[in-house]
């Protein structure tokens, strides 16, 4: 399985207003397959691998003459609940405002965009990955434990029904 790739100037893109609208398969983000597969303890086939993620991303300039990227991303993928490990839809709806900056990579966690979270900063790259980057914010989206919201159908776990296996010196003691 080959990695693919889209590959952007986003500084080119962002001043030019470009627009990319598009689907990924699960297989085009191997990282985030992996994932799926990892948490899907019960039955790794069940993963949906038909499953699409539909992305957007709309470059721009702003009045100040920021270069900006609105990136919005929308997927339906199935995971597994942490409480019953049955298969469990996960619907994804994410959106991004990036400002693309001129700073190096050590720059990057230093630089403050006006005290705000409206953006992220989004280092100048003259060949940014796109799909990576998209499999990047579905990753850091996803829940570290997900759960089906009301009660599980079926749980798996059967806390308190062993033996102790100390029981029998407790009867030697008494003897």
């Amino acid at each position: 399985m080959s990695h693919n790739t889209l590959l952007i100037d986003n500084i080119a893109f962002s001043k030019k207003n470009e627009r990319i609208e598009g689907e990924l398969s699960l297989q085009d983000c191997p990282r985030l397959e992996e994932l799926m597969q990892s948490s899907n303890l019960t039955n790794p086939t069940k993963i949906n691998h038909a499953s699409l993620i539909s992305y957007v991303l709309q470059g721009k300039t702003d009045a100040a003459g920021q270069h900006i990227l609105q990136l919005t991303i929308v997927s339906s993928i199935t995971t597994a609940c942490q409480r019953c490990l049955n298969a469990m839809p996960l619907n994804i709806n994410l959106n991004f405002n990036y400002l693309i900056g001129e700073v190096s990579d050590t720059d990057v966690e230093a630089v403050d965009v006006d005290n705000s979270d409206d953006y992220d900063l989004q280092q100048a790259n003259k060949t940014m990955d796109l799909i990576a980057l998209i499999e990047d914010e579905i990753i850091m989206a996803m829940p570290i434990a997900p759960m089906h919201e009301e009660g599980c159908t079926e749980l798996t776990t059967q806390s308190g029904e062993k033996p102790n296996p100390f029981a029998v010196l407790k009867g030697l003691i008494k003897s």
